[in-house]
Formats: structure tokens, sequence, C-alpha cells
């Protein structure tokens, strides 16, 4: 399934491994084309690894090295510190590199988004920290985030449940993946935003409350499915964070 308009401004196809996994707006390009990690392609740009080195690990340092210059030239807008691998058309990792070259690249990201489900079909809803650089104060899933390099879609679902929401271990193995993945693709400050949002869903107790571990969350919310219709309408959620949770909500009934 997929959501967002198409990106409208002018944009190069960029070449990684053999193919188009990546698309760079012109004037982004400009700069690119000055590092030697990039050269010409036929159409677009293409990623050079260094010479006489091949496979994944040269194209990840290429990639890593074409990061830390865009960042040194303030083009990429949320540096994280952490490497998300850039996946083939099987799912087979091209090529890593810091996760927030990805939006400035146009490469594809993965992200895990686990819905709180409380037994009376009311969602924990969380409210993001009015400090964090994308999205500040939107309502959220009650966890998310990035799905890092070389780690499973559980492995971060559970990371992502004990850092934002404190759930421990014994209730998160309640994961409940139903196989949806959302694409959510979207024109940002410095390029496209491209990731494929995959939804999860979490039944918990009665009892439970969440509490945010991280600083991420300001607060959490357990809204009524009217509630949580309500504040969807009026735009008061993320965009990644409404296709999950409208998706569960639809799947549920």
């Amino acid at each position: 399934m997929s959501a967002g308009p198409q990106p409208q401004a002018d944009y190069l196809p960029l070449w990684i491994g053999g193919a188009i996994r990546g698309r760079v707006r012109r004037d982004i390009a400009v700069p690119l084309r000055a590092m030697p990690e990039i050269a010409e392609a036929d159409i677009g740009l293409r990623l050079v690894a260094p010479e006489g080195v091949r496979g994944k690990a040269a194209r990840s340092a290429a990639l890593q090295s074409v990061a830390r210059q865009l960042h040194a030239l303030g083009l990429i807008a949320d540096w994280r510190n952490e490497p998300s691998a850039l996946l083939d058309e099987q799912g087979a990792e091209v090529a890593r590199c810091e996760r927030g070259a990805f939006r400035t690249l146009g490469m594809q990201n993965r992200a895990v988004h686990v819905n709180g489900w409380r037994p009376d079909g009311s969602l924990w809803v969380a409210r993001r920290s009015a400090l964090k650089r994308a999205d500040p104060g939107k309502l959220d899933n009650m966890a998310a985030g990035g799905v890092g390099a070389g780690e499973t879609l559980r492995a971060c679902a559970l990371r992502e449940a004990w850092e934002e929401a404190g759930v421990p271990r014994r209730l998160a193995r309640a994961l409940d993946f139903p196989g949806m993945v959302i694409r959510s693709l979207r024109e940002t400050r410095f390029g496209v935003h491209d990731e494929l949002v995959i939804v999860a869903d979490l039944a918990l107790p009665e009892d439970f409350e969440p509490v945010g571990r991280d600083g991420e969350v300001e607060s959490f919310h357990c809204m009524g499915i009217a509630e949580v219709e309500a504040a969807l309408a009026a735009g008061e959620f993320t965009v990644e964070a409404a296709l999950a949770t409208r998706e569960s909500i639809a799947r549920r009934g």
C-alpha cells in the first residue's frame, strides 16, 4: 500500500549498486558532483566505491563519506548517529549509512509503528516531545522508530516499545505483525522522505500504563476510537502515525 503525493520538484536518480535506489534534488546534486564518491551516470548520478574495492562494505564506506560531507554542508536536517540499511527489491542489504542522510539522498528507509491496544478497545497514543526536531508536539503511535542496520523488525519493535513506552519484554512478546506495510512518500526540507511503515499491534493488559524512558515522548493518552478519529481528521497525528493508526483501526473493525 502506498500513501502520500509523488514528489513534485525536479530530482535526479541516484544509482547505487547497479540500480536506481535514490533521488536527489537538482540543487543538492551540485555539491554532490564535487564529491569523489559521486560520478555522472547516463541518467542521473552514480555512487562510486573506492577504486579496487567492491561489495556492500565498499558501498557503505562511500555512502557514509557522502553523508558526512552533506552534514558538513548543512544539508542533512537530522543527524542521528544511527546506521540504517538500504535494501534491494528482495530485501537484501545493498549498503548502510547514517539514517539522517536517507531523506537528502531520497533513499528508502523502514520504520516500525506499534499500536498499543487496551482490552476495552481504546488506544494508547503518545504526544511527541516539544523538543523533538521532527514533528514536535504531534500525536504518535505508542511506540515507533526506524529499523537499524542489521536489526529485525521484531527487535526494533521490542526496543522502541521499551525505550519510548516502558513496555517490558514479557508484555511486548505479544507483538503482532499483521503483514501490513505502507509506503509513505513525501517531500521534506532537503529531499524525499521515502519510508516503509511496518504496522504492529500490541494487546496490553488493563492495568498497564506506558511511561516514556528516553525523553522522546511528552505524555501518553488513553483515547477511545471516536477521539482518535477526531484527532486524525484534525491532522494532529504525524503522517506515518496516522497511516499506521488508520490501518489498525480499519483492520480491527
